[in-house]
């Protein structure tokens, strides 16, 4: 696959991901077809696997960009990962979830410490 094809690919995914975040933000995912007496542990095992997912992602660019000593890629890491936890944690302040937003605060306080 040729370099052009495989950044269109990606960019576009990677769109839809955060296109689909918003909308399942906002919406929740009881908007899907899932039955309402599973959605409970339905997004449970939606929630852990995107945070397997992120965190492999944190771990293996993160140790990459800090073994080739690559700040661009390092900055762009910890935006995500800040933006991520802002995100959370204006929803979790909704929500009233405070106990997420100390966690999300002490997770910011580490990133600002860097």
């Amino acid at each position: 696959m040729s370099s052009k094809l495989l950044m269109t690919w990606f960019s576009v995914v990677s769109a839809l991901l955060v296109l689909a975040g918003v909308f399942f933000a906002f919406f929740g995912l009881g908007v899907l077809h899932v039955n309402k007496e599973v959605l409970p542990q339905f997004v449970g095992a939606i929630y852990g696997a995107i945070m397997i997912g992120w965190g492999a992602i944190l771990l293996l660019a993160g140790r990459l960009a800090i073994r080739r000593n690559d700040a661009e890629l390092l900055t762009i890491l910890l935006v995500g990962l800040a933006a991520w936890l802002i995100v959370d944690s204006m929803f979790s302040l909704y929500y009233g979830a405070f106990s997420n937003v100390g966690m999300n605060a002490a997770m910011l306080a580490l990133l600002a410490s860097l």
